[in-house]
């Protein structure tokens, strides 16, 4: 079977068990790695090939971490072709590399002042109205990018100002949790609403019930999308003359905040939807000056 057949087979199989973003991740890999075996059967796929790519990547350096996706791509596709009888490399051949940690990227309370700021209030224009409401989102639940941008409109209670979600990353043990926020973010929200209702009488929602659509270029109508965000985030950013902040770094804010203030590791993991307590442990990490405050607090020195 040919590489590009064998992908597509692949594709339509794992919709039914994962997320559509795995499923599309998992496709982008697989159809880039086509491209550099030149379609070839998928039972002449082998070890060395597989490892050459990664070898030009590594020279063209790419990211360590990005290399774990890959990976397990590559190696779940020879599983579900090997459990079928197709004679192809043996998937546990494929290596996993391990994750390199570095230190995460948090956001505080000066920079995100700076952040909201740089963008105008009296604008009229749609993506302002629709990036402050999202900005707003973000800090104030700690919520995943993918979570705050997968809300739909009924999923909004103004009054409670709160929503339920799916929580992104659950395995089925937390499925559901509120998400809550201010007055402020509440107000802002509502201004979008206002703004999306006025949109929706000119331009064709491709999925009418989401919150936050993207409201110019060719994706106009379209859920507004995970890279939409990183990009307005950096924009802003730049504007503002601060470091960069992406979404996650307000989760990690958040679960500085909770601690700081006397909040426990359990906090964390039922504010930011952990399934279990350890996942919190990076988000409660003390780097830099706050390391070094609490290290003489505790010494007097």
């Amino acid at each position: 079977m040919k590489f590009v057949e064998a992908i597509q087979k692949f594709k339509l199989w794992r919709e039914f068990n994962v997320k559509q973003n795995t499923v599309k991740g998992y496709d982008m890999i697989l159809r880039q790695l086509c491209l550099y075996t030149g379609n070839i059967d998928i039972e002449d796929i082998s070890v060395d090939m597989i490892m050459e790519w990664f070898r030009r990547m590594r020279e063209l350096e790419w990211d360590h971490n990005s290399f774990m996706p890959k990976a397990m791509a590559i190696r779940k596709f020879l599983e579900f072709y090997n459990k079928q009888g197709y004679s192809v490399v043996d998937p546990w051949l494929v290596p996993i590399p391990a994750k390199q940690y570095k230190l995460p990227r948090v956001a505080d309370d000066e920079n995100y002042q700076k952040l909201i700021n740089i963008i105008p209030k009296e604008s009229n224009d749609p993506r302002h109205i629709r990036n402050l409401a999202i900005i707003n989102l973000l800090w104030d639940t700690g919520a995943r990018n993918g979570e705050v941008l997968s809300l739909n409109v009924d999923q909004i209670d103004f009054d409670q100002k709160k929503a339920v979600i799916n929580t992104e990353k659950s395995k089925g043990i937390r499925p559901f949790r509120e998400l809550f926020w201010t007055t402020e973010t509440n107000d802002n929200l509502k201004r979008w609403m206002e703004k999306r209702e006025y949109l929706k009488n000119k331009i064709e929602f491709q999925e009418k019930d989401a919150l936050f659509i993207s409201a110019c270029s060719q994706k106009v109508g379209q859920r507004f999308s995970i890279k939409g965000t990183g990009e307005m985030l950096r924009r802003y950013c730049n504007r503002a003359s601060i470091p960069y902040m992406n979404a996650h770094s307000f989760r990690h804010h958040m679960g500085h905040d909770i601690i700081k203030k006397g909040g426990s590791s359990a906090d964390v993991m039922n504010i930011l939807g952990h399934a279990t307590v350890q996942s919190s442990t990076i988000y409660t990490m003390m780097t830099n000056k706050e390391l070094e405050s609490r290290y003489r607090l505790f010494k007097g020195a």
